[in-house]
């Protein structure tokens, strides 16, 4: 948000003094500048005016009335008895072939002269002048508060639309954080136009879509286990009729595509239950030391025989606040994962930082590619489709990782085991 707030006044300030420029090339660049069309008049009328007193009472009462004009006016009046005593431009700009007899430089400077005399005659602003001063401050200040006024103007505006951008971004972070049930402000001093209430129609739709689909999870997985024990149960009565061995291997396979079928119920039931924002957890403290300990005796059983199981920690003791339950199962399914991977060996190290810990799990399998980092959390997704769902699983176990992890205000991340050259999956957890 301060990017925003910082480009837009970097913005304003541009468009000001792109303005200042495109006004004076408009102005004085491609059209005419009636401001000096009217001095120009001016000129012509005072060097007349100043034609007929000389013609009619000599040069000198003509200068008489220049040297009060410029006095008044506060402007220094110069004589210039010879052409070589010109600037050569003014030289130039007050041949025999200018009718009119005037000329204005640069600064604004009145060069004139008068027909049937050989002197030429100035009228410069006098810059040393209080009352001149004092217009040059006038105008400057003018450029000034304008400028202020503007900038002022731009700032408000900007700090209004960043205050409804920020009420509008927090409803969103909000959002995105599970909060289903958050909305923008749609009250007139906070709703940027359609906007507000267009985020807040998008919302309720991802919601209903969201509760309809957990609705019809949950709704689904609980129906199926009806249908799935019936199977189990005459499947087992048939095991005890007279089978031949064909019949009973096919008898077999079924009973264990069923139990299949109702463990993916299960961890599938359990996703959703996690993914309800509002589950309250169990939470207390106790020694992750001790609860990995005690579940290690699981592990090797579970473990196949070619796999040694190392474990490891940075202190004999390292508590932590949590749900044991939950994080007992984050921990099992990473485990159980490393260990369908694995070719020899699986390394569990826990380490305790100043107010988190973080548990590292390494294996020495093939490792997580790249393109499957960014999706191996999501839900149902399984890296490689040609395995077996004995060993890829059905791609909710580490979904339901990083759901316990989400609710811990912890993470978890995959990337490559540099100790063992496989995957590396990193819990990271608050100790408080």
């Amino acid at each position: 948000m301060r990017r925003i707030f910082v480009e837009s006044l970097l913005v304003l300030f541009i468009c000001f003094i792109v303005a200042v420029f495109a006004y004076e090339w408009l102005v004085y660049g491609i059209t005419t500048d009636y401001e000096f069309l009217l001095e120009d008049y001016e000129a012509m009328a005072h060097q007349q005016l100043l034609q007929n007193i000389a013609d009619n009472q000599g040069i000198e009462a003509a200068k008489s009335a220049m040297q009060q004009f410029s006095t008044q006016t506060e402007q220094l009046f110069t004589i210039y008895h010879s052409v070589a005593q010109l600037p050569a431009s003014v030289a130039t700009a007050l041949n025999q072939s200018n009718p009119t007899h005037i000329f204005f430089d640069d600064n604004r400077t009145l060069w004139f002269k008068l027909t049937g005399y050989a002197a030429f005659f100035s009228y410069t602003p006098d810059s040393q002048s209080i009352i001149r001063a004092k217009v040059e401050l006038e105008n400057n200040l003018f450029l000034i508060f304008l400028a202020i006024s503007f900038v002022i103007f731009g700032l408000i505006n900007i700090f209004l639309i960043y205050r409804r951008v920020r009420l509008l971004e927090q409803a969103t972070i909000r959002f995105a954080q599970g909060d289903l049930a958050s909305r923008a402000d749609t009250s007139g001093s906070s709703s940027l136009g359609t906007l507000n209430r267009t985020f807040n129609d998008m919302a309720s739709r991802i919601m209903h879509l969201v509760e309809s689909n957990r609705a019809l999870t949950n709704a689904v997985a609980h129906e199926m286990r009806t249908p799935i024990f019936r199977i189990q149960w005459q499947a087992e009565l048939l095991k005890e009729t007279a089978l031949n061995s064909e019949q009973m291997s096919t008898i077999q396979e079924v009973i264990a595509d069923t139990e299949e079928m109702e463990q993916m119920i299960d961890e599938l039931l359990h996703y959703t239950k996690l993914e309800n924002s509002g589950q309250r957890l169990v939470m207390e403290k106790f020694d992750l030391s001790a609860l990995i300990n005690r579940a290690k005796h699981r592990w090797q059983k579970e473990r196949r025989h070619n796999i040694a199981l190392d474990i490891r920690f940075n202190s004999s003791k390292v508590f932590v606040i949590a749900d044991k339950k939950l994080l007992t199962r984050a921990l099992d399914n990473v485990i159980r994962n490393a260990f369908k991977f694995a070719k020899s060996k699986v390394r569990v190290v826990c380490s305790e930082q100043n107010n988190h810990i973080e548990i590292f799990i390494h294996d020495d399998g093939p490792g997580v590619d790249k393109k499957h980092k960014t999706h191996i959390f999501e839900p149902f997704y399984v890296a490689d489709q040609a395995r077996n769902k004995g060993v890829s699983g059905y791609g909710l176990g580490l979904s339901i990782v990083q759901k316990i992890c989400e609710q811990h205000r912890g993470s978890i991340t995959v990337s490559d085991s540099e100790e063992l050259g496989g995957a590396l999956f990193t819990l990271k957890l608050p100790t408080s």
